[in-house]
């Protein structure tokens, strides 16, 4: 594939860097056989680490013709948010572009870097022209110097908004009656206060009556994370205990999934100090003891183990001797997330510390290294390619058996039908906002059309919180699992997957499932969510956009199975179910650092 690259202009003033991008990529193919985004990634490296951030190109600002895709792109970057170790925060770093359209992807692409328009005020950052790429340097002390004067500054603004909050307490008792008199409908509540808790409701009145009157916002949410940081400091001063570890997860209530297998490989060693924090509450939700086992299990472990996206870890400097692993819950690198999604709705912020936090994350493939740095704004050689623990299922015959075995004995009807496992993701951006169109896969018509043969395993994500109607002349070959059960086995039982958008595709590769793509809003998903790959021309199956096209593939057994291998090597190194194996020598390392 041919490509054409121009940096227009670079604008440097202080801490921040505008850059402004136009390309095309040339290639007979696009429009036939590709749908794919073209993506710019700047990447930076200093002698300790590397980072990647992606240009942020507009879906208005890509335009496909024959032959040819042409975009542009134009952001501002925080220089001084590259790199959050101290060890590197401010060391002499390098600027190179990579570069990925459909299957083409190349790194540091050899280009002539400086722009016919390029402006830097040196106040900061000195840019070096290198060819291909920039060479920076810091101004240490001026950065230094202003980082006394800002923190001279915040403290004053903090303050003051303390001494405006103090003002304000008396007037408290008066907000109460106020918020009890909301309960008679004297006065209204504000419509943003939805907590059914009558407690709770008048509580948050509260507060917001406060933040109106001090003009600083108090909210549940910002009063628990003070809670943790302020926690968190008082045990701060405990020693980490050598060999102490902690599973902690806001994603589940018990030890399963990852964590479950990992568990297995450590749990005979007496040496370990193993302990397990399970919390699904959101911040505003989380008691006094959930923030003091919290807190003290930072102060004290060793290595801390995550299996989701854990935002209170971000909001503590955590000493250099506690190492964070995180055994991310996905297999391979499908949506996008994180700072992957920078400049785009729900996308992690440039300055924010999420995801950052983590020391180590743990993949399934080498592909994914890439995918997985960029999207937690961490450097490529911390995302290690171990496989994903939970996989090691699959290479377990015996456990497949039986639960092969209590399936059919559960439910007998299922016995000799060919099987449907119809798993999507959700709509929306949020647990809050989740949704399914369930009328999309109407069970009746469904059932009508293939007949007796099938049985149909519905299981939603867990974010639906709706049931799939399931017709009662239906039930006996219709069930809806969402609620309980390991979706990883049922495919053990599955002759059918469908999905749409959802990372069970690389489990189903596992077992060469086949798979159809019931993906009816692809185009509007791409230019909301966008994937990694390009998914026309990497999804191991048939692609069916309605109903209609989903009932004829399975009626024809269209479902395009010889694209299954190359997908399963592409997001696998190692098929030999000794994932967790590798996760727990990883743990291992960190506790010997």
């Amino acid at each position: 594939m041919q490509y054409k690259l121009n940096i227009n202009y670079i604008d440097v003033k202080k801490k921040e860097m505008t850059i402004s991008i136009n390309g095309e990529f040339i290639d007979k193919a696009i429009n036939s056989r590709f749908l794919s985004t073209p993506k710019v990634i700047l990447y930076f490296e200093n002698e300790h680490e590397d980072r990647r951030i992606p240009l942020v190109i507009k879906m208005e600002n890509i335009t496909y013709i024959s032959g040819k895709c042409m975009f542009s792109g134009v952001y501002s970057y925080r220089l001084d948010c590259l790199f959050w170790k101290k060890k590197s925060k401010n060391s002499p770093f390098d600027f190179y572009i990579n570069l990925s359209f459909a299957d083409f992807y190349e790194e540091k692409v050899k280009i002539d870097i400086m722009p016919n328009d390029f402006a830097q005020d040196k106040k900061y950052y000195v840019f070096e022209d290198c060819g291909n790429h920039f060479h920076i340097t810091s101004k240490l002390e001026k950065i230094k110097r202003e980082a006394r004067f800002s923190s001279i500054t915040k403290s004053v603004d903090t303050l003051l908004k303390y001494i405006c909050i103090v003002l304000a307490l008396p007037l408290i008792p008066t907000f109460v009656i106020e918020g009890l008199l909301t309960f008679t409908g004297f006065t209204s509540m504000p419509k943003k206060i939805e907590s059914e808790n009558k407690l709770a409701r008048l509580f948050s009145y509260v507060l917001y009556r406060l933040s109106a009157v001090s003009r600083e916002s108090i909210t549940m949410d910002k009063l628990k994370r003070t809670s943790i940081r302020m926690k968190y400091k008082l045990k701060k001063h405990k020693k980490v205990q050598p060999n102490k570890i902690t599973f902690y997860s806001t994603r589940r209530e018990e030890i399963s999934g990852n964590f479950e297998f990992v568990y297995d490989k450590l749990k005979n060693d007496k040496n370990l100090d193993i302990n397990f924090l399970f919390n699904t509450k959101s911040f505003r939700y989380m008691t006094k003891k959930d923030i003091k086992d919290f807190t003290e299990a930072c102060a004290t472990s060793k290595v801390i183990i995550l299996d989701e996206y854990t935002p209170q870890i971000h909001l503590l400097d955590l000493k250099p001797e506690t190492k964070v692993i995180q055994l991310w819950h996905a297999c391979g690198a499908f949506k996008t997330f994180g700072f992957t999604r920078i400049g785009k709705p729900k996308g992690s912020p440039q300055p924010t510390r999420n995801h950052r936090s983590y020391d180590y994350v743990t993949v399934s493939s080498e592909y994914c290294k890439k995918c997985h740095s960029e999207g937690f704004g961490i450097a490529t050689e911390n995302v290690v390619p171990t496989g994903i623990a939970r996989t090691d299922i699959f290479f377990d015959e015996e456990y497949k058996n039986n639960f092969r075995k209590s399936f059919f004995e559960k439910y007998p009807n299922f016995k000799n039908k060919k099987i449907i496992l119809f798993a999507p993701t959700f709509r929306g951006n949020l647990k809050a906002d989740a949704n399914y169109p369930m009328e999309l896969f109407d069970i009746n018509e469904v059932c009508d059309t293939l007949g007796d043969d099938y049985a149909i395993i519905i299981k939603h994500h867990p974010f639906i919180l709706e049931k799939h109607p399931i017709p009662a002349e239906h039930r006996d070959r219709v069930i809806d699992l969402s609620d309980n059960t390991e979706i990883n086995d049922l495919l053990f039982v599955s002759d059918l997957v469908i999905t749409d958008y959802s990372s069970l595709v690389f489990e189903s590769s596992l077992l060469d499932i086949p798979m159809l793509f019931y993906a009816y809003d692809l185009q509007s998903y791409i230019k909301s969510r966008d994937f990694y790959f390009d998914f026309k021309l990497y999804i191991p199956g048939k692609i069916c956009t309605s109903l209609y096209t989903l009932l004829e593939a399975i009626k024809n057994e269209d479902f395009e199975t010889e694209k299954i291998e190359k997908f399963r090597n592409m997001f696998f190194d190692d098929l030999d179910g000794n994932s967790s194996q590798r996760i727990a020598d990883l743990i291992y390392k960190c506790i010997e650092q």
